[in-house]
């Protein structure tokens, strides 16, 4: 699901301050900024259209809704981070029902969700590589530059991606699937 395109520009400027302070190996491509529902990995793209389908009726009795950004944190060891996000607020509810409908659609075609709990957020760099060891006052520098975003944004629709690796931006849009608006 993609950020609004406000939003991604806004989160991006914020990152490009953040990347001067904070020395991770690569840092999000503005136009890749997403919460992941399902990560499907390797599919056949032979496989689309069913897949296509079955998301179609996933979301077919979704209403539309709000999402915000909130706090950041990290994945990995808290010295050295595999990754900073931003966390995800608003109705996270009807973010996890949208997941849930996703896993079950997907199910059939041989598709599993990961036996970790979802945790919806989005990915803004990765593989710290700072000198000094990463610590709390570095999340404290990201929550002064999100505090200044105050930005929500209306979920009315989401993607499928195609990951094209080593090309920026590395994600590509296959199809967008409209959440109704009953």
């Amino acid at each position: 699901m993609r950020l609004s395109p406000e939003l991604r520009g806004a989160v991006g400027g914020m990152c490009r301050t953040l990347s001067r302070e904070l020395s991770f190996a690569k840092w999000t491509h503005e136009e890749d900024y997403h919460i992941t529902l399902q990560f499907l990995g390797d599919t056949d793209p032979r496989s689309i259209p069913e897949l296509v389908s079955a998301l179609k009726e996933a979301a077919a009795d979704c209403r539309p809704f709000t999402l915000s950004l909130r706090e950041a944190g990290i994945f990995g060891p808290p010295a050295a981070p595999r990754v900073l996000w931003a966390g995800v607020g608003g109705e996270t509810d009807r973010l996890q029902e949208l997941h849930n409908r996703i896993v079950a659609a997907t199910l059939p075609l041989g598709f599993h969700a990961e036996e970790r709990a979802y945790k919806p957020h989005v990915t803004l760099a990765r593989k710290y590589r700072g000198e000094r060891v990463f610590n709390s006052g570095h999340l404290n520098a990201f929550k002064q530059e999100a505090d200044a975003l105050h930005m929500s944004w209306r979920v009315e629709e989401w993607v499928l991606f195609v990951t094209r690796m080593h090309k920026k931006p590395m994600y590509e849009i296959v199809e967008t699937l409209t959440i109704s608006k009953k």
